[in-house]
């Protein structure tokens, strides 16, 4: 393998920028090599990277990450012949019948660029040919940060069965959430209402469709959305739907709850999880991400990235969605 070289002008860049999690809690932006790139791999300058959740959630469990690492699974850019790309970040075996049936995420060898391997935190980043996905020439760096959250809440929409007809309830306004408020919207769903403490977030989801966006909920819901994934998120969940109603839950803020399955039972209320996406989803996350407002895009550099994940983790969600511009 050999040391990659990006060509601009007429210099060669060998080292970049790179934001680096050398622990738990533990950031730091440090010139790095330029990512080696091998046989069938290409060679991306980073464009627009989304931080959300996983992120900031990344501060206080490293979990499956190995360190030092690059953190970023959102991830748009440019190759060195100019095409404009956005990352589809999921990998698997290839092998197994969940990948046969396009369910890489349920594949035991599953991965993630930005969470198994280095990701869109830094300037530049090498990726298998084989994952790029073409870009429309005219959107905004700033949209493309919306096409990986919004393939989760594509996945999350078909896991729910969810229609026209449904009553539908969101917990949580961030990148996920705002996502299934732009399909259910899309839809022309006959219920769409929407929960989060942040009324910047709320006011986008009132723009992508939402009939009713507040800090509580009341009443009862064919679907229940959970994209935070806390034990209060959760059981508001399952409160709210109805009976033989739908709760899908997509956050990772909690590991373990305690649930009355005995009401769950004799209510008939099914219980799902939605993991991640399939390549088609994230196509279609594409087309859907053009309801989205750059204004909602808060743009930072690496050097502002962890006061943002701090700020997170403070409860601070003002910033509807935050992005990182690593080459400026």
């Amino acid at each position: 393998m050999a040391l990659a070289r990006y060509d601009v002008g007429r210099f060669v860049v060998k080292r970049m920028q790179a934001l680096i999690l050398n622990d738990q809690k533990q950031l730091a932006v440090q010139s790095v090599p330029m990512p080696m790139v091998r046989r069938g791999y290409v060679l991306v300058k980073i464009q627009a990277a989304g931080i959300g959740g996983s992120e900031y959630q990344t501060l206080q469990r490293v979990g499956v990450r190995p360190l030092p690492h690059i953190m970023g699974h959102s991830i748009s850019g440019t190759t060195q012949q100019g095409r404009r790309i956005t990352v589809y970040p999921l990998q698997g075996c290839q092998q197994c019948s969940y990948c046969d049936d396009e369910q890489m995420q349920l594949c035991e060898q599953w991965s993630l660029i930005g969470v198994h391997s280095d990701g869109g935190l830094a300037q530049y980043i090498a990726v298998p040919e084989s994952v790029l996905v073409p870009l429309p020439e005219n959107m905004p760096w700033e949209k493309t940060v919306w096409i990986e959250p919004f393939a989760n809440a594509l996945n999350a929409w078909e896991v729910s069965g969810a229609n026209q007809k449904s009553r539908v309830a969101i917990l949580g306004a961030g990148s996920i959430g705002l996502g299934l408020t732009a399909r259910a919207g899309e839809l022309g769903c006959r219920m769409i209402h929407v929960c989060d403490l942040s009324s910047q977030r709320l006011a986008a989801a009132t723009s992508l469709g939402a009939h009713h966006a507040a800090t509580a909920l009341m009443g009862s819901y064919d679907v229940v959305f959970d994209t935070i994934g806390s034990h209060e998120s959760r059981q508001m969940a399952i409160d709210l739907a109805t009976k033989n109603g739908c709760c899908v839950f997509i956050g990772f803020a909690d590991t373990m709850q305690s649930v009355d399955m005995a009401r769950c039972i004799r209510e008939q209320k099914q219980l799902r999880g939605a993991f991640v996406f399939n390549r088609q989803q994230f196509n279609d996350a594409i087309r859907l991400v053009q309801r989205c407002r750059i204004e909602w895009v808060t743009s930072l550099s690496l050097d502002e990235v962890e006061n943002q994940l701090r700020n997170y983790l403070a409860g601070n969600f003002s910033v509807v969605k935050a992005a990182v511009f690593p080459n400026g």
